[in-house]
C-alpha cells in the first residue's frame, strides 16, 4: 500500500511542485545578504526546454527577456546599480530529482565567486519519469566580476 501511495505522489504531486515558479522582489534583500532568489523552478512554464548555462545579467531588459523563457511571472524591478542577476540553468534532464541552486557567494577585493550546486538523484532514488529543466535566478548585490564555481552533489536516498 505504501508503494502505491508513493507512486501516486511521485507521478502527480512532484511534477506539479517542480513546475511552480517562485518569484520575489529584489528590493526585499536583507542588508548584508550575498544572494537573493528571484525565481526558480523545475521546468520552463512555456514548455520549451533550454540548454545548460550560467549567465550574468546586467540590464532590466535582458532580465525580463530571460525570465520570460522560464516563467509567465512578471519580472521585478531590479536596481542594476546595486548588483547583477545570475541565471543558473541545469538544462534538460530525463527525470525528476535534479535541482540547481546557488549555495553561497564569496566576495573578494576583485570579484565575486558564486558557488553553484548541481544536485542529481542517486541510483536508489525514486524519481518522476518526466522531463525536467531546473533553473534559478538570483540577485547578487555586487557590481564586481562574477566567477562561477560548480559542484556536483549526488542525493543518497
Amino acid at each position: 500500500m505504501k508503494k502505491i501511495l508513493w507512486s501516486v505522489f511521485a507521478f502527480v504531486a512532484i511534477p506539479t511542485l517542480l513546475g511552480c515558479a517562485v518569484v520575489l522582489n529584489s528590493s526585499d534583500v536583507p542588508s548584508g545578504e550575498k544572494i537573493f532568489v528571484l525565481a526558480e523552478g523545475g521546468f520552463p512554464e512555456g514548455g520549451v526546454f533550454t540548454s545548460r548555462q550560467s549567465k550574468v545579467i546586467s540590464t532590466q531588459e535582458e532580465y525580463a527577456t530571460e525570465l520570460a523563457i522560464y516563467t509567465k511571472a512578471a519580472p521585478v524591478n531590479i536596481d542594476f546599480k546595486k548588483g547583477k542577476v545570475l541565471l543558473v540553468d541545469m538544462g534538460r534532464r530525463s527525470s525528476g530529482g535534479y535541482t540547481v541552486r546557488v549555495a553561497s557567494v564569496d566576495e573578494t577585493d576583485n570579484w565575486v565567486v558564486v558557488n553553484v550546486e548541481l544536485v542529481m538523484p542517486g541510483p536508489n532514488c525514486i524519481v518522476t519519469m518526466s522531463l525536467t529543466n531546473p533553473y534559478q535566478f538570483v540577485f547578487i548585490p555586487s557590481l564586481k566580476e562574477v566567477l562561477i564555481s560548480e559542484k556536483l552533489v549526488v542525493t543518497e536516498c
